[in-house]
């Protein structure tokens, strides 16, 4: 019976199997392949750091000055092994990686016996390293000495003397150091168009050179990387030159070419009428030379419509533009979209009914399903529209679920690389964050600040202070601790510039509180927050204390390192109490019965009363003549009075009233008590009834 079972189903097997086997196609995948499918399955986690900043946790930074100094210690730290690795580069010669990677390599060392005698391999070899001076250098050298220098090396290293503005390309930044470019750069931040053209540099003088000779296919070659470069560094008036003599001599223009003219349509011309007219002008003759236009072409149009800021038919012409885009079968980018947005959105005051923005995140959103859930980087602009979206999102249409709908789509899959440095990315948060704590309710504000904060956003102080703007109006007294463990986390305490107003602002907060129905447990961790301030913040700087417990020789003895310490210290800005802060921390200590720490306070009021900005306030000296009366401290109490009289307090009547009550005075007590009350100007303390 198996038998029989065993033999059927073998013999359907074998029935049902193909005759044929088709090996499938090849496909051919990027040496990064691998490591894209594992990207595309990582979500941005708030609760983890960012890989830059991974290292031992108590390491970790928080603060964004903490992340920057992070990041750019590391990239130096690279610069160095690089530059170790070049100066010692007989010793990098072991290679483990497949492929090999370059970079991991020492730069190639030129001999100066290659540039004796050199030829066409030594000018590939030095443009291939990025040496473009040096090659036109040994170029003009092998003029001088008639070595043969082929037409297709003469015009590479012409492009690249075009494409890098007769230089050597400026080194790549470390992605450390990358990511604080704007920040790093204070040449050109405003971000407007400024001629870096070299006139009469070695790009203008090959130039003059090879157009003598240059066949008509070179000269188009020859023309097109000149004008490209001209445009690329903001000279359009020569570029448009060189345009002109293109046409007269019938050398057609590429597409590279048609699209920097595009692009620079602003800087060619005035009015927005003319500018749109230059553009169809071109747009007509590319399609005359049967030149179809790409994804770039259509980007530096919608560029150049949004330089025309006020142009009343912007809109309507942006919207022909995607049409037409279409029509050629080209997917607008993240960076068409870029344009788009400013083009309806001008400025912060118009576009505020246009609903051009949420249509847009309707097509991305189906766009990015279409894709597989990934967006590639097509073109320079991508970089804009995150940063752009939500700036108009919270600024022109204040709409709350649209700048959460943006947020969500920017934190899906690896669409946060399209933020790419760190000035967009702290603008993005702000505008979020402001947005949201002006329109929205905690429920939905504060997991949002809590899955980003710190390790994705530090948030600056204007943003704390809107934070705390919040907190205090919707009366979030459970947030109040976690509040103060982000002002240490974030380094807003430590910081000495601004500490004195955070800490102000936020003993406000604490005190702002209904004191009266908080549980003793909030009162004691209130208490222990203004401890910690104490802390931090001596009322006597330990240096001194420890001056003032030396013998004299001790103090004169001390090394030069010291002695530098000791100067640094004295140039950083010191913490200075205010009647503010020192009447909050009385108020705030008195609550939670330390009678000690508050006394303290006050004492350091009396001695330093004359150079303190702001008295103390008429609660915080209550708060602690209550606490002296409890704890039958007569004199302290008497002290507190005077102080009282002396600010000319209406609460005096009260404090006389309070410890002429209690029953420990002795005879001198009361009659200081009469003292105070006979030299008070104010009439109600006159109404007291003394014993």
């Amino acid at each position: 019976m198996l038998w029989r079972v065993f033999h059927r189903h073998a013999s359907t097997a074998t029935a049902s199997r193909p005759t044929n086997f088709t090996f499938p196609q090849r496909i051919n995948r990027s040496p990064t392949a691998l490591l894209e499918s594992l990207n595309a399955c990582v979500q941005a986690d708030g609760g983890s750091p960012g890989y830059i900043y991974v290292d031992d946790p108590f390491l970790i930074p928080t603060s964004a000055h903490e992340k920057r100094q992070l990041a750019l210690s590391k990239s130096s730290g690279k610069k160095a092994a690089q530059w170790i690795m070049n100066r010692y580069s007989y010793a990098f010669f072991h290679d483990v990686a497949a492929p090999s990677i370059p970079s991991y390599f020492p730069n190639y060392t030129f001999d100066e016996k290659e540039f004796i005698e050199p030829d066409e391999t030594t000018l590939y070899k030095l443009m291939n390293w990025n040496k473009i001076i040096k090659a036109h250098e040994i170029y003009k050298k092998c003029l001088e000495q008639n070595t043969a220098v082929s037409d297709p090396c003469k015009y590479a290293l012409f492009d690249l003397l075009c494409i890098y503005n007769s230089d050597n390309p400026m080194e790549i930044l470390p992605p450390e150091e990358d990511w604080y470019r704007r920040e790093l750069n204070e040449s050109n931040q405003s971000g407007l168009a400024q001629r870096t053209w070299k006139e009469n540099g070695l790009a203008e003088q090959m130039f003059e050179e090879l157009k003598l000779s240059a066949t008509p296919e070179q000269k188009t070659r020859l023309y097109n990387s000149f004008a490209c470069g001209l445009f690329k560094y903001h000279h359009a008036e020569k570029a448009m030159l060189v345009i002109d003599e293109m046409k007269q001599n019938s050398i057609q223009l590429d597409l590279t070419t048609y699209n920097y003219l595009l692009y620079s349509a602003s800087l060619i011309r005035e009015t927005y009428e003319i500018r749109w007219k230059f553009t169809i002008e071109y747009l007509n003759e590319m399609k005359q030379n049967l030149i179809k236009p790409n994804l770039r072409t259509f980007n530096a149009i919608l560029h150049t419509l949004r330089r025309c800021s006020l142009f009343e038919r912007g809109p309507t012409l942006a919207l022909s533009v995607l049409n037409e885009m279409r029509q050629n079968g080209i997917e607008p980018s993240l960076g068409t979209w870029a344009h788009v947005i400013m083009i309806f959105y001008p400025n912060d005051h118009i576009g505020y009914e246009t609903q051009i923005l949420p249509q847009i995140m309707d097509e991305l959103e189906k766009q990015y399903e279409l894709n597989g859930k990934n967006f590639e980087w097509r073109d320079i602009d991508d970089r804009e529209f995150f940063f752009n979206a939500m700036f108009k999102a919270s600024v022109n249409c204040r709409d709350i679920e649209l700048a959460k709908r943006i947020h969500r789509f920017q934190m899906n899959g690896s669409n946060s690389r399209f933020i790419p440095d760190g000035f967009r990315e702290q603008m993005y948060y702000t505008n979020l964050f402001r947005l949201l704590f002006r329109f929205d309710i905690p429920e939905h504000v504060m997991p949002l600040w809590e899955s980003v904060v710190p390790n994705i956003y530090s948030p600056s102080i204007n943003i704390i202070e809107d934070l705390m703007e919040f907190i205090s109006t919707w009366n979030l007294k459970d947030n109040y601790v976690r509040l103060w463990s982000d002002l240490l986390l974030l380094g807003f305490i430590d910081n000495r510039q601004n500490n004195r107003r955070i800490i102000e602002r936020y003993l406000k907060l604490l005190i702002r509180s209904d004191q009266d129905s908080l549980p003793i447990e909030q009162i004691k961790q209130y208490a222990n927050i203004g401890r910690q301030i104490l802390k931090k913040f001596p009322l006597v700087p330990e240096e001194d204390e420890q001056r003032q417990q030396q013998p004299e020789e001790l103090q004169k003895e001390g090394n030069e390192a010291q002695q530098r310490a000791k100067q640094f210290r004295q140039s950083q800005p010191k913490f200075q109490y205010t009647g503010h802060i020192l009447s909050d921390l009385i108020y705030l200590l008195t609550r939670a019965d330390d009678f000690e720490a508050s006394w303290s306070l006050y004492e350091h009021y009396l001695g330093n009363k004359s150079t303190l900005i702001n008295p103390l306030h008429e609660s915080s000296l209550m708060s602690l003549l209550s606490l002296s009366i409890k704890q039958n401290h007569v004199d302290q109490a008497l002290s507190i009075i005077e102080t009282i009289n002396e600010l000319n307090y209406e609460c005096l009547s009260n404090a006389l009233d309070l410890l002429n009550r209690h029953d420990n005075l002795d005879i001198k007590d009361r009659q200081r008590l009469r003292a105070i009350q006979k030299n008070s100007s104010l009439e109600s303390a006159h109404l007291v009834k003394l014993v």
